[in-house]
């Protein structure tokens, strides 16, 4: 019975023995430590085969946590900005924890590693113990909140407004603030981010769809050259649920004719706004170019043009939706310029430059082309004889001394017949002159220009009619109309 008392007490030594020399398990291990008065604790653990691999694996197991107390998923709901501020808080995290180091991030460190394998299977598991000073972890768990808050707002707040400004009647306000959050749905990765822009592109397509332009006062106006036409009133008018109203803030875009600096005419634009009853007024400058003229008055919706731009490929037909219904808002504004040309005697002649084209026509029937169509406008007009075989450019004084005695003007062209073709059984004759209006009085030149044209006939000498008369009546007569001040 002894020895075996013996043989027991050794077995209980070997047994405290064995115990005391194999390392403890720390606490954290088993239960990850609560809070306390200053820091927050964060447990990452996990196991491989090879030691790197399961403190990689840690690393991660850590993160994920950081990232569950803070409330947000990476993968989901996340912006360029909210991405990119995530990885790096993430990268700075990981760097922390592989090299233990302080002051990487404010308020977090390492407080410990313990590593074990299992001598029967090989397997390393690493555990990280990390604490948060908790007023510093709820300022990161505030910023990040703030970048996914930001994401969801860009897109609720305009729309908000918009359906606010709606509600208000400031139309183009609120179809500015739905642009916004199309403009915030298509740029980010935001849940429903494409129903969310399909709602706020219907909204501003419906708005826009009732919104027209309408003239308060005549649409259509004639004044003399040069004079000054009478201002212009426009409103800009939403019918939207069978109640109608005008529209105060909007910008107007007025396009009218303009004279250039080469004589040819051209646009101009001036823009006006709608006051607080949805009025705008606007004069257009006097042309010294007779004809028949349009203003366009389209509203100016380039801001919210600018919103839409970015807007990713799968987005531009909601986007074209909404640009096509604004920028048929546009009213027209039709006025004639009427040259007071015909009210002043005018002297005509012409003549062949060349032998050649003396030898095949006959500049009377330029002028009795030209003469045709002024005289339809009621043109008042004479003819004047030149001198025979007349070659050159004629002087002013020899043009007061042929002229009529009323005549005021003096119109000169220079003829020529460049060319004859046949084709078939019928010839092609092409003409050309140079015709200038001069004011006797003055001097001034009032008219100048080179024109071509061609004529057809089954002899030479009727295509060669054909040609000068279409010259005179067409080329030259009717640029006339609309040039002669």
């Amino acid at each position: 019975m002894k020895k075996i008392r013996v043989i027991g007490a050794l077995i209980v030594a070997l047994l405290v023995s064995s115990c005391a020399s194999a390392p403890s398990i720390p606490e954290w291990v088993i239960q990850k430590p609560a809070p306390d008065a200053k820091y927050t604790f964060f447990v990452g653990s996990s196991s491989a085969p090879d030691s790197t691999t399961a403190a990689n694996d840690a690393t991660a197991s850590l993160i994920a946590g950081i990232m569950q107390y803070m409330g947000v998923s990476v993968s989901v709901s996340s912006s360029a900005e909210a991405r990119a501020s995530l990885d790096e808080y993430q990268a700075q995290i990981t760097q922390t924890v592989k090299t233990e180091a302080k002051g990487r991030l404010a308020g977090f460190e390492v407080v410990e590693k313990y590593i074990q394998k299992d001598p029967k299977t090989g397997q390393y598991t690493v555990h990280v113990l990390a604490r948060y000073e908790t007023k510093e972890l709820q300022k990161e768990k505030a910023r990040i909140e703030a970048l996914f808050q930001e994401e969801r707002d860009a897109v609720a707040i305009p729309e908000k407004k918009g359906d606010q400004a709606a509600t208000e009647g400031r139309l183009m306000d609120a179809i500015r603030s739905y642009a916004e959050a199309m403009s915030a749905a298509g740029g980010s990765n935001i849940e429903n981010a494409k129903i969310k822009l399909e709602r706020n592109a219907k909204k501003a397509s419906e708005l826009a769809a009732s919104l027209k332009i309408t003239f308060i006062s005549e649409n259509s106006l004639s004044a003399p050259i040069g004079s000054k036409l009478p201002e212009s009133r426009v409103a800009l008018v939403s019918n939207s649920g069978g109640m109608e109203r005008r529209v105060a803030g909007a910008s107007l875009l007025v396009t009218y004719p303009k004279k250039l600096a080469s004589g040819r005419v051209g646009t101009g634009t001036l823009q006006v706004f709608t006051d607080t009853n949805g009025l705008a007024e606007f004069e257009v400058p006097p042309i010294d170019v007779p004809g028949i003229y349009r203003v366009a008055i389209q509203l100016d919706y380039s801001s919210i043009g600018d919103l839409l731009s970015s807007l990713p490929s799968w987005a531009l037909p909601y986007s074209d939706a909404v640009q096509n219904e604004l920028s048929g808002i546009v009213a027209y504004l039709n006025y004639k310029v009427i040259s007071m040309a015909k009210n002043v005697p005018m002297a005509v002649a012409a003549y062949m430059k060349d032998a050649v084209s003396a030898g095949n026509a006959d500049p009377a029937v330029f002028l009795s082309g030209l003469k045709e169509t002024l005289l339809k406008e009621g043109f008042s007009l004479s003819d004047a004889i030149l001198p025979s075989s007349y070659k050159t450019p004629i002087d002013l004084s020899v043009m007061r001394a042929i002229a009529p005695t009323d005549a005021q003007r003096f119109a000169i062209a220079s003829l020529a017949v460049t060319s004859i073709s046949q084709d078939g059984s019928y010839f092609i004759a092409a003409a050309e002159g140079s015709l200038a209006v001069f004011e006797l009085a003055s001097g001034r030149t009032l008219y100048s220009a080179t024109k071509s044209t061609q004529g057809m006939g089954l002899s030479e000498s009727e295509a060669v009619s054909n040609a000068l008369k279409t010259l005179g009546s067409q080329a030259f007569g009717k640029d006339l109309l609309s040039a002669l001040p």
